[in-house]
């Protein structure tokens, strides 16, 4: 701010104009008329646009993000959408309109957030956009004449913004396109609409057009004003007249810059470029008052070469206002603008047929000139535009907006003034004049940004806790800062230093951080041909970096180019339109007006009138002072120092310490060695500004100074009503800058606080507390700080925020296939807190404080009813719930200590696959959450936890063990699964409920089979008291160790009482085991573990059925060289040698082959069973003739029939 720039009491919230989502920009291709002479014929075409903006490069980026021309129309019968933004794109051939209310109706199930993209086949003229409304449908109506001169009415149901399927017709049912008769041969110059079937055109030799649509002929009938068509004149053609350039074409100085019809409807009013107010009386056709815009009468025909002409390309220079009931005689009134001498005039208009009589001036005593020069410090400027309030109390009360332009640079200014006090207006009009603050997202606002990486020097970079690419992606990624276009536009020229050889699939594919990483890491090795070490790549990256960013800005500055001033009287509040932005004009809390008028505050001289009406209060003032003071004394700081302390107050107040608050705050000092870098000058320059002794600082002031951060409602909620897009957009963006002005505000406040709790040891002066302010400005501080990384972090898995955004994200999730990632950026703090945006209550005419008021009461709600802890820990759920680990991860540093929010940490490390930590964290928390007195209905807001699940907290140890075992399950964390099953198991007591035992039992045998772990899972088994379940885990074990190879293991078990169930399943396994070659060997195993229980005729046995096994299935029985018959004999001939002689036998079921009888089918009676007794002997014969069909066959000698059967030998 300069010298004397004002007042700055509003400030800009920049918003961003993208798409609402892929596929929400619709364009159409608009027909020429056939007649057109100028343009080849196109053919109209709708096409849905997927937004892609890699590989576009700057001339594409300006054709499509950067308006010339733009506005906003705001209708006035039809609520919803009723706020439309509009900008002419791509040399003037796109039209470009979408919604940008802030709110609408809660019972609206769609929101009107589609971008309708117009393209024309002839650029549009300057000045030749207007927009209607009609009354008798819920529609816009958009009237545009074109270079071609045809005139296109456009008709655009409410429908075409909310629901895609609603433009797909035919375009010429609503495009209707026309050349009138009345702009042949001629340039049409403005357009203005006053109403769906009602036109002013003004033309390049003066005319003004009337242009009426007949609905009989389906064509614009009109009538044509002109000062010559009364005239002798009129028999000479116009040109002989002066002229000026404008478009490529020479405009007559008679031709009507401005133009209106007045409140009666009886009069057309105009000013032409020759500074003459003109009035025709639209009945007649003739004209009626002519003046000159500074009250000279007939200016316009007493000098007709008058050199002085207004330049055409000036957007605003009339405004027409009716006041109800009439003031000082006069139907209406006309405020005009002259850029000849910068000056306003009031014209009270009595009989505009009358140009003697029939106009007064309304204040003849005072120059109303805008004192621009000192505000802007400059001597050349112009009037781009301007809105003129009336209010109440009509000209008593009368506001101003106006836009100037000096070179580059435009401002917004703002005057409320007296015009009927003449004392009153005319010191009003030098001194009152208040500034509109462009805002942080400026080039000039974003090299201020503490967080902007140019700030520091490379080496702060570098020795940065995070490198510098972190740090640069952080800064140029934040929400809401630069557009996807932008980046990536500003990608593609910085790849341009790259030789096409180096262009790795890096560079062409993954996310677009990953993209400019690899370029940046790319240019970066390329700068430098030896081998670089960490320290010198670090610095040729960081100079990449600040290459890149280069770009950036510059496709950032071109982004803000100012187009125009738009006044919402519905809500009494303006709008400035950019080149790629929107700004909602705000009021400035007074926290930030203490901020932006730093040198009024300071100063000892009067505030100027609107600053006395901010800070009335006689405290206020000193309240002022103490911020301004604080922020200067810690900017004056080494920034080493800044940054230092910074990080000890984080640490101090993230971590839980067993000290008193002034060990705390000595701690701090010491480690930042704060007082050590603070110098004499410093101090001195702190005094100046504070006005005081630091001694005579109260805590009552610096207590004042926090509650200017604070909210005070005011007025009742409305719940009828749910936030739109742009309304949440401009909602995140003031909060964030809330949100990062309170931040530098308490860091300002605790620095100072610290140095003067050094500097005043030993001193304890009555009025001031440091710990009392210190414990004051550390938990503002710590919510604070927990809100701004809400504000600043995206997330992927977004939620709605509006009944209307539920009914899109289904849409979305099922026409994407993507379930919970929608293609949008959303904050977490707009995730979490974006539903509630307007359950709030909002004082009724707030006009521009409406967002300041928004953003404040919205932040504030965070911790409105519940305490820190709650907030944070229903956070931490809400993002544990929609699967965010890595930011719950970052997150997890807000979480107390308390046990829910250790709970919280074990399912973040759970689902980031540190199962350790997880595991230390839930038994941790085990305790307190198994007793009654903790509710997980009041704990878990987020829905973490089942309702099934929910049954297993505050009902004892094994419940809750039971619960987090189940989490390990999942997760296929079979160990620490086990761990949890046996902690529940040993936290059972005598007559616990013995289905929880059971299942505990049971969820531990199955993780301890899953870790091989046979022992714990044989205990468990042998535990069990169902003996179904018990036999079913014992089958278990046992597959399960055979397959494992622990066959060994196996057989140690004791099995007591269990014996028989082993042996039968064995048994069982034996029968069913196809291939004794390659399958399981369980008929080994049986028959060890009968020997081990010294059933020898059992081992006997079984070996003998699988003898008989072998003898049918083994592909190996004739080969000699296969001794498993052998052996098989040999082991059972030596089982059956351990007992008696008389027990030496087996019963065996033996096949033997005979006929079956008739009725038997084919092959059933083939082989039958036959149990027989077996003897030691019998055994020892067949050892003996397998020992001899062995021999036979290595001799040569072949059976010819069933080795079984009799052998004849050859």
């Amino acid at each position: 701010m300069v010298k004397n720039g004002g007042t700055c009491l509003y400030k800009e919230a920049r918003l961003n104009i993208e798409p609402a989502f892929p596929g929400s920009t619709i364009a159409f291709t608009l027909p020429a008329s056939s007649l057109s002479t100028f343009v080849l014929r196109t053919t109209a075409k709708r096409t849905v646009i997927t937004e892609q903006y890699v590989d576009q490069d700057e001339d594409a980026f300006a054709r499509r993000h950067l308006a010339t021309e733009g506005s906003m129309f705001f209708r006035r019968h039809h609520a919803y959408p009723r706020s439309f933004l509009w900008r002419v794109l791509d040399n003037r051939k796109m039209l470009e309109i979408q919604a940008t209310d802030l709110d609408h109706d809660f019972s609206n199930k769609r929101e009107a957030n589609l971008t309708l993209l117009l393209q024309f086949p002839s650029p549009i003229r300057p000045f030749c956009v207007a927009f209607a409304e009609p009354t008798d449908r819920d529609a816009l109506t958009v009237f545009a004449i074109t270079t071609a001169n045809e005139l296109y009415t456009i008709t655009l149901p409410r429908d075409f913004f909310d629901n895609p399927a609603a433009s797909e017709q035919d375009v010429e049912n609503w495009c209707k396109r026309s050349e009138p008769a009345l702009f042949s041969g001629r340039v049409p110059y403005r357009l203005v609409a006053l109403g769906v079937d009602d036109l002013l055109v003004t033309l390049d030799d003066g005319a003004i057009c009337r242009m009426r649509w007949d609905t009989d002929n389906k064509v614009w009938d009109g009538v044509r004003y002109q000062h010559s068509n009364w005239s002798v004149r009129g028999l000479l053609s116009w040109k002989s007249q002066p002229t000026v350039r404008f478009d490529n074409a020479d405009f007559s100085v008679s031709a009507a810059a401005a133009v209106a019809v007045s409140p009666d409807a009886q009069h057309i009013l105009s000013i032409s470029l020759d500074h003459t107010l003109r009035a025709w009386n639209v009945s007649s056709g003739k004209p009626g008052l002519q003046m000159d815009l500074l009250g000279q009468m007939d200016a316009a025909l007493e000098k007709p070469n008058n050199s002085y002409f207004i330049g055409p390309s000036q957007s605003k220079l009339m405004t027409v206002m009716e006041i109800p009931d009439g003031v000082m005689g006069a139907k209406y009134f006309v405020g005009t603008y002259s850029p000849k001498q910068h000056q306003f005039k009031f014209w009270g208009i009595v009989d505009a047929d009358d140009s003697k009589d029939g106009v007064y001036d309304v204040q003849p005593d005072v120059d109303l000139i805008p004192p621009v020069d000192e505000l802007m410090d400059t001597t050349v400027w112009t009037m781009e535009e301007f809105h003129i309030i009336v209010g109440p109390a009509r000209w008593q009360t009368t506001e101003m907006w106006i836009r100037v332009r000096s070179g580059p640079s435009s401002r917004v200014y703002y005057l409320s003034f007296n015009l009927t006090d003449p004392v009153a207006c005319t010191q009003a009009w030098k001194n009152n004049w208040v500034s509109v603050e462009s805002g942080p997202l400026t080039v000039d606002g974003l090299k201020m940004n503490p967080t902007n990486p140019n700030r520091q020097d490379g080496n702060a970079v570098i020795q940065h806790e995070s490198g510098s690419s972190e740090q640069w992606l952080g800064f140029l990624f934040y929400p809401g800062r630069f557009t996807t276009a932008t980046l990536e536009t500003a990608l593609l020229i910085f790849k341009r230093g790259l030789d096409r050889t180096r262009l790795s699939k890096s560079l062409s594919r993954g996310s677009l951080k990953e993209r400019i990483c690899a370029a940046v890491t790319a240019l970066a090795g390329k700068v430098q041909n030896s081998d670089l070490d960490a320290g010198q790549f670090e610095n040729a990256a960081v100079s990449q970096w600040q290459g890149f960013y280069g770009i950036v800005k510059d496709l950032h500055k071109r982004r803000g180019e100012s187009l125009s001033l738009a006044y919402d009287e519905a809500t009494a509040m303006p709008w400035l339109v950019l080149s790629d932005h929107i700004s909602a004009i705000r009021n400035c809390s007074e926290h930030e007006i203490t901020a932006l008028n730093t040198t009024a505050i300071s100063a000892s001289q009067q505030l100027t009138r609107p600053l006395q009406r901010i800070l009335e209060q006689p405290e206020s003032r000193d309240v002022a002072r103490l911020l301004n003071a604080a922020s200067s004394f810690r900017q004056r700081l080494p920034l080493f120092v800044q940054q230092e302390v910074e990080r000890q107050i984080k640490m101090d107040l993230l971590q839980s310490r067993s000290l008193t608050i002034m060990d705390r705050m000595e701690d701090i000092e010491n480690r930042s060695e704060l007082l050590q870098h603070v110098s004499d000058e410093d101090l001195s320059i702190l005094l100046e500004e504070l006005g005081t002794e630091v001694r005579d600082l109260s805590t009552e002031t610096f207590l004042r100074a926090i509650r200017t951060l604070g909210h005070e409602e005011q007025g009742l909620a409305n719940r009828r009503r749910q936030v739109a897009r742009y309304g949440l957009s401009a909602l995140i963006r003031v909060s964030q800058e809330t949100l990062e002005a309170d931040y530098n505000t308490l860091l300002d406040l605790l620095v100072l606080v610290l140095f003067m709790f050094v500097e005043l040891e030993g001193e304890t002066p009555e009025e001031f507390d440091a710990s009392e302010v210190f414990v004051e400005l550390i938990d503002q501080f710590k919510d604070c700080l927990t809100v701004s990384w809400m504000a600043s972090m995206v997330w992927a898995h977004q939620t709605a925020t509006s009944p209307a955004t539920e009914i899109l994200n289904k849409i979305l999730s099922e026409l994407l296939k993507t379930g919970k990632k929608f293609p949008f950026t959303q904050t977490v703090l707009e995730g979490i807190y974006g539903h509630r945006s307007l359950d709030l209550p909002f004082p009724k005419d707030q006009k521009a404080n409406i967002l300041t008021y928004w953003s404040r009461a919205w932040i504030a709600s965070v911790f409105s009813d519940q305490n820190y802890d709650s907030v944070v820990e229903d956070s931490m759920g809400i993002l544990l719930f929609q699967k965010e680990y890595d930011l719950a991860l970052d997150f997890a540093k807000f979480l107390p200590d308390g046990n829910w929010s250790t709970y919280l940490k074990g399912r973040m490390h759970l689902a980031l696959g540190e199962n350790a930590l997880a595991s230390i964290c839930f038994q941790k928390s085990a305790f307190n959450l198994a007793l009654g007195m903790f509710n997980i209905e009041d704990a878990d807001s987020a829905g973490l936890v089942s309702e099934v699940d929910q049954n297993s907290f505050s009902s004892g140890p094994a419940r809750y063990y039971s619960h987090v075992l189940g989490l390990f399950e999942k997760t296929r964390a079979y160990t620490y699964a086990a761990d949890f099953a046996r902690l529940g198991l040993r936290s059972l007591r005598g007559r616990e409920d013995e289905e929880l035992k059971t299942d505990l039992l049971q969820r531990l045998f199955s993780a301890s089979i899953q870790t091989s772990n046979f022992g714990e899972a044989y205990s468990a088994m042998t535990r069990h008291s169902d003996a179904a379940l018990k036999h079913s885990s014992l089958q278990t074990l046992i597959t399960s160790m055979v397959s494992q190879s622990h066959t060994g293991d196996l057989l140690k078990f004791p099995f007591v009482g269990l014996s028989d169930d082993v042996d039968a399943i064995l048994l069982s396994l034996c029968q069913k085991t196809l291939n004794l070659a390659s399958g399981p060997p369980y008929h080994q195993i049986l028959y060890s573990f009968r020997i081990a229980r010294n059933n020898f005729r059992g081992a006997a046995s079984i070996l003998h059925e699988r003898l008989q096994r072998l003898k049918t299935t083994s592909s190996k029985v004739h080969d000699p060289a296969d001794e498993s018959l052998a052996q098989c004999y040999l082991m059972i001939i030596n089982t059956l040698s351990s007992v008696r002689q008389e027990d030496a036998y087996i019963l065996a079921e033996q096949r033997v082959d005979e006929a079956g009888p008739p009725q038997w089918g084919i092959g059933k009676g083939k082989k039958l069973l036959k149990r027989q007794i077996i003897t030691l002997d019998t055994l020892r014969k067949e050892y003996q003739a397998e020992l001899d069909r062995v021999a036979a066959i290595e001799s040569g000698q072949f059976p010819f029939v069933d080795p079984r059967d009799d052998m004849d030998i050859l």
